[in-house]
C-alpha cells in the first residue's frame, strides 16, 4: 500500500503539470517531457521521505510527530526549489529554460496537496490497518 501511494503521487503530479501544460497551450518537446520526468523523479523523492520516516522509524515519537518532522524537511525541500524555479523562469533569456521551469514549477505546486495530504492520508490508513 505505501508503495502504491508513492506511485499515486507521482502519477498525479505528472498529470497535473501535464494538463497545466494543456491549459496554458505549452506544446510537448523535448524540454517539457525532461522537466515532466524530472517531477516525477522529485515525487518520489518527497513521498520517500515521507514513507522511510513514517513507516521505518520506530523511535519515541508519535506516527503524527514523525509526519510533521518529515513535512518540515519536504516543505523546505519544496519552498527552496519553487524559489529556484521561479528566479530562473523569470530571469532566464532562454525559452527551452523558461519552458522547464515553468512546467518543474506547476509539478512543484502539485506535489504539496499529493504528497502532504493525499499520500499522508494513505499512510495513515495504512498504519491503522496494520494494528
Amino acid at each position: 500500500m505505501p508503495s502504491a501511494a508513492v506511485v499515486a503521487a507521482g502519477l498525479s503530479d505528472f498529470l497535473f503539470a501535464a494538463a497545466m501544460m494543456d491549459v496554458i497551450g505549452l506544446k510537448l518537446s523535448l524540454a517539457t517531457l525532461a522537466a515532466l520526468l524530472i517531477i516525477i523523479g522529485y515525487s518520489v523523492d518527497t513521498d520517500i521521505l515521507l514513507t522511510t520516516r513514517v513507516l521505518k522509524r520506530h523511535d519515541e515519537h508519535s506516527v503524527d510527530e514523525r509526519i510533521k518532522s518529515s513535512m518540515k524537511t519536504g516543505m523546505t525541500m519544496t519552498v527552496c526549489a519553487i524559489a529556484a524555479m521561479a528566479v530562473l523562469y523569470f530571469v532566464s533569456t532562454s525559452v527551452v529554460l523558461s519552458e522547464i521551469a515553468l512546467v518543474i514549477l506547476f509539478g512543484l505546486v502539485a506535489d504539496i496537496p499529493f504528497t502532504w495530504v493525499q499520500n499522508v492520508g494513505i499512510l495513515k490508513l495504512y498504519l491503522e490497518k496494520r494494528k
